[in-house]
Order: C-alpha cells, then structure tokens, then sequence
C-alpha cells in the first residue's frame, strides 16, 4: 500500500504494542510509529489530515532513498509500518517487530482457548 491509500476495518479491537528498549532509527521512523499509536488509539482522525501527514513522510523519506510501507498483518490484525530501502526493498525498520507480532498471535490463541473453556 502506498502512502495515502488507507483502508480501514471496523468493529475490530485495536491493541498497540511498544518496546521501550527500542529507540527510533530517524525522526520519520519515530513520528510514523508515533502515528500508528495515535490512529489506533485515539477516536478516528480525518482522512485529509492523514494524507497530509503521510505525505510529508513520505517527502522526507524519498529525499534519504527510504520508502514507508503500512499494512495489516493477517494473523494479529494489527497495523505494520514498515521502512524500506527505496533501492532495494530491504526492510531497514518494522513497527512492530515479526516477533511482537508472533506473540500477540500466541497470546490471543491462549485467550481465546481459556474463553472456549470457560464458555
């Protein structure tokens, strides 16, 4: 998904995850995560304002040779930015992290057995 294109899914919990070991590669990186806590947290923000923001992101981006990628991981739902070198398609930074998504998956695969039994 290119910046500027959203899509959005409703009815659908939204859970933030944040490592406070880990500390932002760049000023981009840091307010595209900062971003992410903000959408998922916060009560809907307006199309027109996101554009905006995202594209300045993506201006700054461009102009050190990085791309910015944003999707939903299919196991968790949860919402992954991603940056990229713009050359290569290597991702340099991913919010969250594979493993943090991998845990949220486990962890909701527990609940959801518990809430089974329970039931």
């Amino acid at each position: 998904m290119r910046i500027g294109e959203a899509t959005t899914v409703e009815n659908r919990p939204q859970r933030t995850t944040q490592r406070a070991a880990e500390a932002p590669a760049s000023p981009a990186i840091d307010a595209a995560a900062s971003a992410t806590r903000q959408v998922s947290a916060a009560r809907p923000v307006e199309v027109p304002k996101i554009e905006s923001v995202t594209r300045q992101i993506d201006s700054f981006l461009r102009s050190i040779n990085r791309s910015v990628q944003f999707r939903v991981d299919q196991a968790s739902g949860e919402m992954v930015v991603s940056i990229c070198d713009a050359e290569t398609g290597e991702i340099i930074r991913q919010v969250p992290g594979e493993e943090a998504l991998r845990i949220a998956e486990r962890i909701e695969a527990q609940l959801s057995a518990v809430l089974d039994e329970t039931a």
